[in-house]
């Protein structure tokens, strides 16, 4: 019993000894964090609601470390596409810039903060950790100001490249200016010969986009009491549902919001423009069932937000002409 325990014994402590220092080794405590230099910035800085921006997040880090950065996720503010990251040398020298880029969209008119961008490392003897890069903000501002009335001026006509020569286009301007000319004389005296009278009745704009702001436009005064303030977000409210109604042919005083959120993504629009929609509807219902009522200037922004989504739903058919066909 004694020869046999003794080559046991001697086996253990063996491998006791070789054991010891690998576990001394897994359990070294890593090295301290690399230094990281991080920027965050939008390209451009300001645009629009519903426009698309590139965030960058450029990090600068020593040969060894390798960075990587998850998709952001911050509030209002929509991923569209996501960039392949790109490493490169620094000129300065002496280490490496990754670069990290994301086609981003916002759906709410006021600035967005990023808050803290948060990346990680790892370098090549094993030892990794997570940073917080530095927070920016994007500037979102309206389409359009406040008691705006006035006609947008027409977007430029297309240049094509090999169009004929300059005189062809002045002639065919002049030999339809005289075609009028000739159908016009020869219509009057048609019209004088009969003797008739016809009295053209005016051309009334009955589209749910005038409709929509000349109801908005009865809003303007704001809401200063409780009683306005019910009037104010009941009339917000009645005039976007009833404007939704009738230009995509579905009874959006019937839905909830979530299901008229939904419905508005079934007809074709944005994510990003029902999210907007949805968010006003419920403030209305927050300020007349609940009667939580916001100050004077939030009440003027969701104003301005209901005057944006009308037109932001505006068809874009009829809100830009096609470009005039070039003659051959």
């Amino acid at each position: 019993m004694t020869r046999v325990a003794l080559p046991l014994f001697a086996l253990l402590a063996l491998l006791c000894a070789v054991g010891l220092p690998a576990a001394a080794m897994a359990q070294r405590p890593p090295v301290g964090a690399p230094s990281i230099e991080v920027t965050v910035a939008f390209t451009p800085p300001q645009v629009s609601i519903g426009d698309r921006v590139t965030m960058t997040v450029t990090a600068r880090h020593a040969a060894d470390v390798i960075v990587d950065a998850p998709a952001p996720q911050i509030d209002h503010l929509d991923v569209r596409d996501t960039g392949t990251p790109v490493t490169r040398d620094d000129p300065a020298g002496g280490g490496q810039i990754t670069t990290f880029t994301w086609t981003v969209q916002p759906f709410l008119l006021e600035p967005i903060a990023t808050g803290p961008v948060r990346l990680s490392w790892l370098r090549a003897d094993g030892s990794n950790g997570d940073l917080a890069g530095p927070a920016t903000t994007l500037i979102v501002t309206p389409t359009r100001s406040e008691k705006d009335e006035q006609l947008r001026p027409l977007k430029p006509q297309l240049g094509v490249a090999g169009a004929p020569p300059a005189w062809v286009r002045p002639a065919i301007y002049g030999a339809a200016t005289l075609a009028v000319v000739i159908i016009a004389a020869l219509v009057t005296l048609w019209v004088r010969r009969r003797r008739a009278r016809h009295v053209e009745a005016p051309v009334i704009d009955v589209s749910p986009e005038r409709t929509a702001r000349e109801a908005l436009d009865m809003l303007v005064a704001g809401a200063h009491d409780d009683e306005s303030f019910q009037h104010y977000y009941g009339g917000i409210a009645l005039a976007v549902r009833q404007y939704l109604s009738a230009r995509f042919g579905f009874n959006a005083h019937a839905l909830t919001t979530t299901e008229l959120e939904q419905r508005m993504i079934a007809h074709g629009v944005d994510r990003w423009q029902a999210r907007l929609v949805g968010g006003l509807l419920e403030r209305c219902d927050a300020a007349i069932f609940a009667r939580q009522y916001p100050n004077p200037a939030s009440a003027d922004h969701d104003l301005t937000v209901a005057y944006e989504i009308v037109e932001l739903s505006r068809p874009q058919a009829a809100a830009t002409p096609a470009p005039e066909a070039v003659p051959a």
